[in-house]
């Protein structure tokens, strides 16, 4: 159950004819006091569906469109509204979601098209004769995970953002700050198998496309970037939300980007806690979020309490973000609040148009686009904004010059800078620590190797050990745990244990496992520590443990499994259980298979039943053919059916009718949903067996789309036609393919897992069951059009019971 579609037909009584379409309109749209909405335009039919946007020269607003190609949207004299048109030669595009008009040029992220261009107009007449390449950027398969949006930077360059699914330029610049993404997994997860090493990133580009330089990744699929007045980067990343629920899934997060920045994200069960001093850590957590557009409001004719502001698009919710920076040393610290929202309102894109006024579109997916307009109207001065103290402002001044002299010596190599290196190592700031041993890495070894010899244990100490251990090579490592072995662990404090606990992760996994008797050392005073009261650090030293083999780790872990408040915990700890290879008794066996059996059903997204079934597998090849037998019944017990869903036990519904998009359309278009009950939709959400493979609310299953805010994204007209004609347009993540395979085989599913070397396959999606294939044993794939939801799910319902069902999704 899907709204996807842009188009329709309406019966009427003279035959059937184009439904002019309409965009939400603004007295849908609730936003803050002050403001005024206006809804300039809504796309036709044959106008597709639009994602970016950006002013020309001449004030007309160029969009992205989803499908492919680029339009122009001309306003009015008085701005109230916009004419349409499709620019010329521009087909080839496919799947737009970055435009910027910028040196007499328009630059275009085409997605799908795997590359960045640039289009120009020579000859002043509208149209983009001259279109070039500027750089091919591959892109594998992750349905919209490619490059995404272009901006301009205020120092002039070019920001290009890409998503986790593209691999760098190959022409990038050699001292880029950012380099050398790494998995860096001490116990890495058999399921994870072949995952490589593509992160999202952003690259600093010149106008003409030559230079490319990684500034920052570590990303999933950040769509755009903000630059505040102090010249500072912005984005807004989210996760994938089949994962929420389980340890490695990171809430959507507000990031501050800074020049070699390392943000952790990576494929699979591995994406790096926050925590992580090897990375940086989130500047505002926003929840559940679908991050499309971004900007700050100092372009804006608004009052004052505004312009420092940031607006962040929010797809999934239909709401723009209203977000207060206040700066905390060399970063700020962030707070959130509504400042439009609406039903449908799937912003894509948003800018401040020349005049001052805000201007938005929303679309996407095939969903239906209009373009809007955000003016102050208000008389009274508006509340201020949140207060920052003079001091707080001056000192993080200082932190910002700090960081950006850092920041130079990531790209230049200075033997003088050492010391000034070291002082900021030891910082009381995280981020000037961050960038102070980025720069150092970027520094010869030899001209840092000899003073970390010769330090004493201090935080500077401790922070280029940390980067001897990434950049280092063996024959470094002996002085490495030679510091390790010498640090007094007991007199750590939390937070300070994270640093040397994860050096020695990072020695073990770049320079490999030694045989020395610093090791030997090392293992008991670890294990003095386990457990710790800090979950971080007992993360760290379970993974450690278990690599060392320690003994007692079995049963310590098993503790804090059993004793942890969080499933996220539990899981963490249930992870690095299965990956101890020896030791297991009757009892502790016991203790986990008990643990298993809780952790059959756990709420969460879609993946929570994969990690548990892969956590189950994982644990039953460890035990020995002795221990299984001893285990016979409690392994038995795993397979008792969980109980049933109210909604299977539903009895069969006679067949009502054949419906179709003319029998319902006229009555959906005009329904009122607060008029019928919600107890009714719930029942026809049941009886036309939606939640066997959606969910709405805390019910369902988790197979299709999430249905719970479908309404903040999708009109009547597109649920309607996504239930009765699921085809249409589908989303590609939900598409089959069929696999014809070397041998003659023939495999058909959704793809859910993608790596170098095979392709998984869910071969039934109600049980989750699914199948790996070599990409080798490939000869032919084919995309099937068709979606996998039954058209015929309404036919046993009356027509009162459809609206119920359409209005309980509205609401």
């Amino acid at each position: 159950m899907r709204g996807l579609v842009w188009f329709g037909v309406l019966s009427l009584a003279t035959g059937l004819i184009a439904e002019e379409r309409q965009a939400t309109a603004p007295r849908s749209i609730r936003l803050r006091d002050g403001f005024r909405v206006e809804l300039l335009r809504s796309a036709q039919a044959e106008e597709g569906s639009w994602i970016s946007m950006t002013f020309d020269d001449q004030q007309r607003i160029v969009v992205g469109l989803d499908d492919k190609g680029l339009a122009r949207l001309t306003l009015s004299e008085d701005r109230s509204s916009a004419d349409f048109a499709l620019l010329q030669e521009t087909e080839t595009y496919r799947h737009v979601r970055g435009v910027l008009h910028a040196y007499d040029s328009l630059y275009v992220c085409a997605t799908n098209s795997q590359g960045v261009y640039r289009l120009q107009d020579r000859d002043g007449d509208g149209e983009y004769e001259d279109q070039h390449l500027l750089q091919q950027i591959p892109y594998q398969s992750r349905y919209g995970h490619g490059t995404n949006q272009v901006v301009l930077g205020p120092d002039g360059q070019l920001y290009v953002v890409c998503g986790n699914d593209v691999v760098f330029p190959e022409a990038r610049a050699t001292d880029s700050p950012y380099r050398d993404p790494r998995n860096d997994w001490l116990l890495p997860n058999p399921h994870d198998e072949g995952q490589d090493d593509r992160v999202g990133y952003i690259a600093q580009v010149d106008p003409e496309g030559k230079s490319w330089t990684i500034l920052a990744g570590g990303f999933r699929n950040q769509f755009d970037i903000a630059f505040n007045q102090e010249g500072e980067l912005f984005t807004w990343d989210a996760d994938m939300e089949w994962d929420a629920g389980l340890p490695w899934y990171r809430p959507t997060r507000l990031n501050h980007v800074i020049s070699g920045g390392e943000y952790g994200w990576r494929w699979g069960t591995g994406k790096w806690p926050a925590w992580y001093p090897d990375s940086l850590p989130t500047t505002l957590d926003t929840g559940y979020s679908s991050p499309t557009g971004m900007i700050f409001c100092h372009a804006s004719n608004w009052p004052a309490r505004y312009r420092n502001a940031l607006l962040m698009a929010d797809w999934q919710h239909g709401r723009i973000l209203l977000v207060d920076l206040q700066p905390r040393g060399a970063t700020y610290d962030a707070t959130a609040e509504l400042f439009l929202e609406g039903g449908p309102l799937n912003v894509c894109d948003l800018e401040f148009g020349p005049d001052g006024d805000l201007y938005f579109i929303t679309g996407g997916r095939g969903s239906q686009s209009g373009l809007y307009r955000v003016t102050w109207t208000g008389e009274a001065a508006p509340e201020a904004a949140p207060k920052i103290s003079e001091q707080a402002i001056d000192q993080a001044k200082r932190a910002r010059v700090l960081r950006r002299q850092l920041e130079v010596l990531q790209r230049k190599q200075d033997p003088t800078a050492l010391e000034f290196l070291w002082e900021q190592l030891d910082s009381e700031d995280e981020w000037l620590r961050f960038s102070a041993r980025v720069a150092l890495e970027n520094q010869p070894l030899e001209t840092w190797r000899e003073r970390l010899g010769s330090a004493e244990d201090s935080r500077a100490m401790r922070m280029a050990l940390l980067a001897l251990a990434r950049v280092g090579n063996v024959e470094d490592q002996p002085l490495i745990l030679e510091k390790l072995s010498g640090l007094n662990w007991s007199a750590l404090s939390s937070q300070d244990l994270l640093v040397p606990l994860r050096t020695l992760q990072l020695t073990l996994i770049r320079q490999g496992r030694p045989q020395s008797s610093n090791l030997d050392e090392l293992s008991p005073k670890l294990s003095a520590l386990y457990p710790h009261d800090s979950f971080a650090v007992n993360w760290l030293l379970a993974e450690l443990l278990v690599e060392f083999r320690a003994p007692q780790v079995i049963e310590r872990t098993l503790g804090l499994l059993e004793a942890s408040a969080t499933q996220e915990e539990q899981i963490q700890f249930a992870k690095t259980l299965v990956r101890v290879k020896t030791g297991w008794t009757r009892e502790s066996a016991q203790r986990m298979l008990a643990w298993l059996y809780r952790a059959r059903r756990l709420p969460g997204g879609k993946l929570v039943d994969t990690a548990s079934r892969n956590l189950r597998s994982d644990f039953e090849l460890l035990l020995t053919e002795s221990l299984r037998g001893e285990l016979k019944a409690e392994l038995a017990r795993l397979d008792e059916p969980l109980p049933e869903e109210a909604l299977s036990s539903l009895p069969a519904r006679p067949h009502v009718k054949n419906w179709t998009m003319e029998d319902l359309l006229e009555d959906v278009l005009n329904v009122r949903p607060e008029a019928h009950d919600v107890a009714a939709g719930h029942q026809a959400l049941a009886a036309a067996a939606c939640l066997r493979c959606h969910k709405f609310g805390d019910r369902g299953g988790q197979i299709g789309p999430d249905l719970t805010n479908v309404a903040k994204r999708f009109d009547g007209r597109a649920l309607l036609e996504s239930i009765i004609e699921p085809s249409k347009q589908v989303d590609p993540k939900y598409l089959n393919a069929t696999y014809v395979l070397t041998d003659g085989r023939v495999i058909t599913g959704r793809t859910v897992g993608v790596n170098k070397h095979q392709l998984t396959i869910e071969i039934d999606p109600l049980t989750g069951r699914t199948q790996a294939i070599n990409r080798e044993e490939i000869e032919e794939s084919v995309l099937t059009n068709m979606s996998p939801m039954p058209a015929s799910l309404l036919n046993t319902l009356n027509r009162e019971e459809i609206l119920d069902l359409i209005s309980l999704l509205r609401r």
